[in-house]
């Protein structure tokens, strides 16, 4: 559900991007400085190699490129098969923030409410990237007082007792070029929120940077020698200013984003427990007697049905007892954004299993379920996992309750593990 919120509401704002490029209405008084940044971004659109000429989707991938929503990845790719992550969504929904854009789109209250869902959606993920601007904005606090504490020591070049020593020039070379490159070490970040009264953005930051660091080489290069009354000039490395968009699928600033798919399909072994007046036998081993059965199942379930809730349904054979066990459950998965996610739930089942009197025969009960489990991504679509589930039966009729068959009522169990394939 949450992903439909999200993929409805960038299409929402597609549309609305989209009618806002062809309206016809707007006012000619428009001061030309307004759409000076639409025609620059224009003649930088990327061409993505996965999005040739021709293709269906090509005009719709140039909008949002154009209008600074979406850079694609560093390959050069723009991937429109792949499922969009929380944190991509977010990084949109962000970056139109901070331009102003929304606000100037044609978008029907219908798609502005949709929008809001969407945003709402990702909140938490919009935190974190504000907490991330936050942090650079004071890496770039940092830096300035530095440059200042430069520009000084640049302006007591021009004393005797300052200029009697080379050696002082060489210094400054060198805390010139670990300036720079500690400035190109600023991971990219998107530009802080504007407004009249809000803060300068990164962007901002980084591009006065870049110009308070020429004016010093400039300086640097004029400084004359008293001494001996030579020139010395100073070689240093041209500033290339960090790139102030976030590309989409940069790991270096993006926090590594959890799954985005939410359906899934698995299939498991397990051991269920039995008692040791009914045991099963195993296999290729003269028949020795166990107190448990092995078992054999499928499932399917989403993740996110109600918030952070899910649902599974699921169903096993087990052929010690002639007996198939099937429930649905709720589950819960504690997403920490790691490969490793743990989960829980609670649901009801059914087993039917043969008789303790009869081979033929079959009868039916009824359980409680709780289950806990760990689920490990392999890749983006496929994840381990092993679960353990505790089942209270309601009734004691067939063998596949693993109790004793003088028991009306009790807890019995299984272990299972297996591979579900997300889609």
């Amino acid at each position: 559900m949450r992903n439909t919120f999200i993929l409805s509401s960038l299409l929402a704002l597609g549309l609305g991007m989209a009618s806002a490029q062809t309206d016809t209405t707007t006012p000619a008084t428009t001061p030309a400085t307004t759409a000076a940044p639409a025609t620059t971004a224009a003649t930088q659109v990327v061409q993505f190699t996965d999005v040739p000429a021709g293709h269906w989707a090509k005009d719709a991938v140039d909008l949002i490129v154009q209008r600074g929503l979406i850079q694609g990845f560093p390959d050069g790719t723009f991937r429109g098969n792949e499922s969009l992550t929380r944190y991509q969504a977010a990084l949109v929904f962000y970056r139109l923030l901070q331009s102003g854009q929304l606000s100037n789109s044609s978008l029907s209250s219908t798609d502005l409410a949709t929008i809001t869902a969407g945003m709402q959606e990702v909140s938490t993920e919009l935190a974190a990237i504000s907490t991330r601007v936050t942090d650079l904005e004071a890496l770039t606090t940092e830096q300035q007082a530095r440059i200042t504490a430069l520009e000084g020591r640049i302006d007591a070049l021009g004393t005797p007792t300052a200029n009697a020593a080379g050696a002082d020039t060489t210094a400054l070379t060198a805390r010139i070029d670990a300036l720079e490159a500690a400035i190109r070490n600023i991971p990219a970040g998107p530009a802080g929120p504007a407004g009249a009264t809000g803060p300068a953005g990164a962007a901002a930051d980084t591009a006065a940077l870049a110009a308070r660091i020429a004016a010093l080489e400039a300086r640097a290069t004029t400084t004359t020698t008293t001494g001996d009354t030579t020139t010395g000039t100073v070689t240093t490395t041209p500033v290339t200013p960090p790139p102030t968009t976030v590309v989409i699928g940069n790991t270096d600033t993006v926090v590594d984003a959890v799954r985005s798919t939410n359906l899934y399909a698995g299939v498991s072994v397990g051991a269920q427990n039995t008692q040791s007046n009914d045991p099963c036998y195993l296999l290729n081993s003269n028949g020795r007697a166990v107190n448990f059965c092995l078992s054999g199942g499928a499932m399917v379930g989403a993740n996110n049905v109600i918030g952070p809730v899910g649902v599974r349904l699921s169903a096993e054979h087990v052929p010690g007892k002639n007996g198939f066990n099937a429930d649905i459950n709720a589950t819960y998965s504690l997403n920490n954004g790691s490969n490793i996610t743990p989960y829980v739930g609670a649901g009801l089942g059914l087993t039917s299993s043969r008789t303790r009197t009869s081979a033929t025969t079959n009868a039916s009960d009824i359980y409680a379920n709780a289950l806990a489990g760990v689920d490990f991504r392999v890749t983006d679509s496929i994840t381990a996992f092993v679960e353990a589930d505790g089942r209270y039966y309601l009734s004691n009729k067939g063998a596949g309750t693993g109790l004793v068959s003088t028991a009306g009522r009790g807890f019995g169990g299984t272990i299972k593990t297996g591979l579900k394939f997300f889609f």
